[in-house]
């Protein structure tokens, strides 16, 4: 079997593990992001590492955003680096929500679908 079909098997059976701890209603009634990737399917999915991306992204595509943190975990990426980086470049060059012309409009805080968006430009 090749190792990108196994990666794949790996994946989707852990990621539907995942899916099932998920359930639990006090994790349900979280807001918490913290709380969803605190498990070991979740730790799993980080420890299939760089081959486990482009099915990473899939989910982060898809509207998964507590993929996010695998991604980064994996890449060994920081979230605030991305944003600086996006941040540093001219007007057009950006991301939609930092299309801003002062500073002030700058968002104080990113959603996790905006990190999203910025994982998917940046790590894809």
């Amino acid at each position: 079997m090749e190792k990108s079909k196994k990666i794949k098997e790996q994946f989707d059976a852990l990621y539907a593990e995942w899916e099932k701890v998920i359930q639990d209603p006090k994790i349900q009634v979280s807001s918490r992001p913290q709380d969803y990737i605190d498990n070991e399917p979740y730790r799993e999915i980080v420890k299939l590492g760089k081959d486990a991306l482009p099915f990473i992204f899939k989910k982060i595509e898809q509207g998964v955003f507590f993929m996010n943190q695998a991604a980064l975990a994996i890449t060994k990426y920081n979230i605030d680096e991305i944003i600086k980086e996006e941040k540093k470049k001219p007007l057009d060059k950006r991301i939609d929500f930092f299309v801003v012309k002062k500073v002030e409009e700058m968002p104080k805080f990113l959603s996790e679908q905006q990190k999203s968006k910025l994982i998917l430009k940046y790590l894809r």
